[in-house]
């Protein structure tokens, strides 16, 4: 009975450190495989840790940071968007068709844009929050209805307008780096939202009551809270971020090409539920997509340098975002 009792105190212990790990990594793994990554990848080329390198990196990924952002806006109410893809696209086309086919002033091409934006997340907001279709089903169609609109708009050609462009809109996506910061305007773009993004979900009474409905819609009804409104208006946020990445990218290329944004959509995706996997709460949020994006892109910088493909690269997403969610659920499960 002596050596059972006296064994006991060293199991339990045990136990416990071995699911103390479990935790850590559940919070923390995310940023320790992404430090591994950016040592591993340092060692295998001197360029990647190069200032160039960092600049080219965030700007080449502010587009899809500014998706992922206002998807992290819809994913908090446990909603998803799958048109945001086709909203860029289309975005991205109704603005340099404006430009260069009908010699239009590119601030009325994007208020256009935007006029369109708000119409087509209001349109995916009311069919979900009021009618009550599956938000999943939903915007894939919606979605498959904007592309076919961007198709329609540019009789599916690739339509390039470097010399119809003010360098005031190509400035949006390839301006100059600031001389005390090295980075160009995308990433500011990108910066910017992020931080009025986060304010709005994390400091206002509005964005509590988004988490309040993304964890319980039928408690927060009850509690008084506008579901619906607040779910609707939810889509007319991602369309917007949508119609920025489309500016962003379309100033940066001085083009729309057929189905652009359509690379985007995993990615932006996987990194807000890589967010959420960091978070220790398992919510999306917004500096967890800000970390996300950086995860990804770190990723595809690296593999780019050591001569891998998309297809390695696109295995190597996929692969750490199933990691992320086992380390998540993991954690909930220790929790």
């Amino acid at each position: 009975m002596s050596d059972i009792s006296a064994d006991a105190p060293s199991n339990v212990q045990a136990t416990r450190a071995r699911f103390d790990l479990i935790d850590f990594m559940s919070r923390f793994g995310v940023i320790v495989t992404l430090l591994g990554c950016v040592v591993f990848f340092s060692t295998q080329d001197d360029r990647f840790l190069s200032m160039a390198n960092m600049r080219t990196t965030l700007a080449i990924g502010s587009p899809l940071l500014i998706l992922a952002l206002g998807l992290t806006v819809v994913l908090a109410m446990g909603d998803f968007d799958l048109s945001i893809a086709g909203m860029s696209s289309a975005a991205g086309a109704t603005v340099v068709v404006l430009i260069v086919n009908h010699g239009w002033g590119w601030g009325w091409a994007v208020l256009v844009a935007v006029g369109f934006g708000i119409i087509a997340g209001a349109i995916n907001g009311y069919l979900v929050a009021y009618i009550g279709t599956p938000s999943f089903i939903t915007t894939l169609a919606t979605g498959i209805v904007l592309a076919g609109i961007q198709v329609t708009l540019t009789d599916n050609r690739f339509i390039t307008g470097a010399g119809e462009m003010a360098d005031s809109y190509r400035d949006l996506g390839v301006g100059k780096p600031e001389p005390l910061t090295e980075f160009s305007s995308p990433v500011w773009i990108a910066a910017g939202l992020a931080i009025i993004l986060w304010l709005f979900l994390a400091k206002t009474e509005v964005g509590r009551y988004m988490y309040a409905i993304g964890g319980n819609q039928e408690a927060a009804r009850l509690a008084g809270i506008r579901v619906k409104l607040l779910r609707a208006a939810g889509f007319v946020v991602v369309s917007l971020t949508a119609v920025i990445a489309a500016v962003v990218e379309t100033a940066r290329t001085a083009s729309t090409i057929p189905n652009s944004a359509d690379s985007l959509l995993l990615p932006a995706f996987a990194a807000a539920f890589l967010g959420a996997a960091a978070s220790r709460r398992g919510q999306f949020n917004v500096w967890g997509t800000v970390l996300g994006v950086i995860f990804l892109k770190v990723v595809d910088s690296g593999l780019t340098f050591m001569g891998y493909e998309q297809d390695i690269q696109n295995i190597a997403q996929g692969s750490i975002l199933v990691g992320a969610m086992l380390l998540s659920r993991l954690g909930a499960s220790r929790r």
